[in-house]
């Protein structure tokens, strides 16, 4: 099959375009500014909410402000392709003006009193109120969104499809109903925590259905992208099964909102553009996902841009994250005031379109894969990952392949990860094949097979909200123990499981019970001296099996590099996690700083290293320029290396080649850089 257009490596500027300033638009500017910066496709209004071209369906509100002669959209587009830009149109059809619901209220979401859902009804100034349509309704279906969709396909050259805001509101309309009881023979539930599981997913699956068959059958090559699902950061949410995504899209896109305007307590991870794309690779034939970026701190400050520093950061874990960067913008150059913004948008798009002709055929270095259900555990591991610049790449449980688990040294099992019969037949077959495996348990549900797998006998308890408790390495865990010799003591707290350890298994640390109640910690000092001072209690233990090893740690230490993020719980994992690689791992990032993030990747003869600094309190206002920093790559090829450079910020580097290992100096590196060996 011929190679598409949207197959090779893009790099999206996003247009949100406000009516008000349409008489501003000059599309020869939008393109050659769009050019300028290094993009080559561009994301512009086309439908749904408004017409952006003189549409002739019924209820499609053409903008107001359009100029009475000419197609300004028309325009807009031939001048992106003259200069080889390609046009997304967005459509959105998730609302739109209540002189529509007073014609056709059966389109529209219900609330579950019956009345209609009204959209930032209490905006200011002479502007129609939208309501939300209901996914179920003909006004997202057969009704107005086909129509639209093939008007616009028919008279717009435009080149692919992006649909915004396509899921399902909550709605208790007749078509829900009606719905509800053909699909699973009841009523629809009142209370949303009552819904069937899969309902909502499949209400999008159908609509996404009805609108991807039908820009196929009107012009075939158009790709459709949609939005995929990540995670939530309370660890409360599902993880997404890209197999349902990909059946009504063709590229997949998801949001890396860095909202400051919620308040310090509420800033998103750090790593949370990185995480993003990591969920959004996809084997097989599918291109790279999009990470959006918007450039404001928050929605309701949308006119103005984030800190440089902040926003520089945030958009270079995209590409560096083998991610395509897109941008969003709230208008177009001439009518945004923030021109900060528009000079970190530039310079990062100019680099990513070099990091792209490097990253061709780039495939991860990670040798660690963190098996994923969306939980804080799994959060909690990510945290630990990045803090210790240990690569990784993600199987979400959707996925569970134990080929591909199998190329990779260590397996992490989050704890509340789903180990029925399948699962911990995986895993078994993998650490018998000689694979490592660190699994975190702190529930009592184990069964006979995955209690073999641990090294422990099935009978276990729980152990609710320890605190002042402490776990002890043991002689035999004497490889856990580096950058931990000059302590003891590595604090624990949270859940715990206590179990037995079958004989040929291995405890590597142990158990230092409460010295005393929560209320009971801080004085009388007298009493601060530890009752028990050594038990044979687990907390972790280390089971051989077949050809490879199992770790397991009986206590929350995922939680707590999520939580508190002690020097000493990161030591801790991070020891671990080495210590299964063993001698397989391609990449030592150790004494890289904290808040520096590493990407390593395979590229054919070449051997790559991106590196992101986000060194510095949170929201970056400043880039603290870092100095001599240290890596260390071996493995990837035979013979020696004739060359190691800085590629985008030009930085000196110096290295050695010493015990098979080739040890980099780079000497500053200010945001984001990728380090070539060759």
């Amino acid at each position: 099959m011929e190679k598409q257009w949207w197959q090779d490596a893009l790099r999206v500027i996003q247009y949100n375009l406000q009516i008000q300033d349409t008489d501003r638009m000059v599309p020869e500017e939008i393109a050659a500014k769009a050019c300028e910066a290094g993009a080559n496709a561009v994301v512009i209004n086309a439908g749904g909410i408004y017409a952006w071209y003189r549409s002739r369906i019924p209820f499609h509100h053409i903008n107001e402000y359009l100029p009475a002669k000419g197609n300004l959209l028309e325009d807009l587009i031939r001048c992106c392709h003259a200069l080889g830009i390609k046009v997304i149109g967005r459509f959105d059809f998730s609302k739109t003006d209540d002189v529509v619901y007073l014609q056709h209220p059966e389109w529209f979401v219900k609330d579950s009193e019956g009345k209609p859902v009204c959209y930032g009804s209490g905006r200011m100034g002479s502007w129609s109120l939208l309501m939300s349509t209901c996914i179920n309704g003909g006004y997202r279906n057969e009704a107005f969104a086909v129509k639209v969709m093939e008007e616009a396909l028919d008279c717009l050259e435009i080149d692919g499809i992006f649909y915004n805001a396509p899921h399902m509101e909550e709605c208790y309309c007749e078509n829900c109903r009606r719905k509800y009881r053909s699909l699973y023979a009841k009523e629809l539930p009142e209370n949303k925590k009552d819904w069937e599981p899969d309902w909502q997913t499949q209400c999008l699956k159908d609509n996404m259905k009805l609108l991807y068959r039908t820009v196929k059958e009107r012009r075939k090559e158009v790709p459709v992208i949609l939005y995929y699902g990540t995670y939530r950061e309370d660890g409360t949410g599902l993880p997404e099964n890209l197999d349902l995504r990909y059946e009504t899209a063709d590229m997949v896109c998801t949001e890396a909102q860095d909202i400051l305007s919620a308040g310090k307590k509420r800033l998103p991870f750090s790593w949370k553009p990185t995480l993003n794309m990591k969920l959004g690779q996809y084997a097989g034939e599918a291109p790279r996902p999009f990470g959006i970026i918007h450039s404001c701190p928050g929605m309701d400050w949308r006119h103005t841009g984030l800190p440089a520093a902040e926003y520089e950061f945030w958009l270079s874990q995209i590409p560096a994250a083998n991610g395509q960067l897109w941008h969003s913008l709230t208008g177009f150059d001439a009518v945004i005031t923030d021109k900060r913004l528009l000079r970190v948008m530039k310079k990062v798009t100019r680099r990513a379109a070099l990091s792209d002709s490097l990253m061709q055929g780039a495939v991860s270095a990670a040798r660690t894969l963190l098996l994923w259900n969306a939980g804080v555990s799994e959060l909690g591991f990510t945290q630990g990952l990045m803090d210790c610049h240990i690569p990784f790449d993600i199987m979400d449980i959707w996925h569970m392949d134990l080929d591909r688990m199998k190329t990779y040294k260590t397996v992490i099992l989050p704890g509340g990860f789903p180990t029925d019969s399948a699962v911990t037949d995986i895993l078994g077959k993998y650490v018998e094949a000689g694979g490592s495996l660190y699994a975190e348990k702190t529930d009592a549900a184990i069964t006979q097979a995955l209690a073999g797998l641990l090294g422990i006998r099935p009978e276990a308890c729980t152990g609710h909200d320890i605190s002042a408790a402490y776990g002890v390495l043991e002689p035999e865990g004497e490889a856990l123990n580096q950058a931990l010799m000059e302590t003891k003591y590595i604090p624990v707290k949270g859940e715990l499981l206590y179990v037995s350890a079958e004989k040929e298994a291995v405890k590597l640390m142990t158990f230092i019970p409460p010295f005393a109640p929560p209320d009971g910690v801080g004085a009388p000092p007298e009493r601060a001296g530890l009752p028990v001072t050594h038990t044979g209690i687990p907390l972790l233990l280390e089971n051989r099996v077949g050809k490879g090893r199992v770790l397991t740690g009986f206590f929350e230490l995922s939680r707590l590099m999520l939580e508190i993020g002690l020097e000493d719980q990161k030591q801790l994992f991070g020891n671990c996690i080495s210590y299964l690689n063993g001698e397989e791992t391609e990449f030592d990032g150790a004494l890289l700083p904290e808040g520096i993030f590493a990407y390593p990747y395979r590229a054919g003869e070449k051997f790559l290293v991106h590196l992101v600094n986000g060194v510095g309190s949170r929201p970056l206002k400043n880039t603290v320029e870092c100095h001599h920093l240290e890596l260390a790559v071996r493995g990837w090829k035979e013979g020696k290396v004739s060359r190691v450079f800085s590629a985008l910020e030009g930085a000196p580097v110096s290295w050695e080649e010493n015990d098979g290992w080739i040890r980099i100096r780079l000497e500053s590196l200010l945001v984001w850089d990728i380090i070539v060996m060759e």
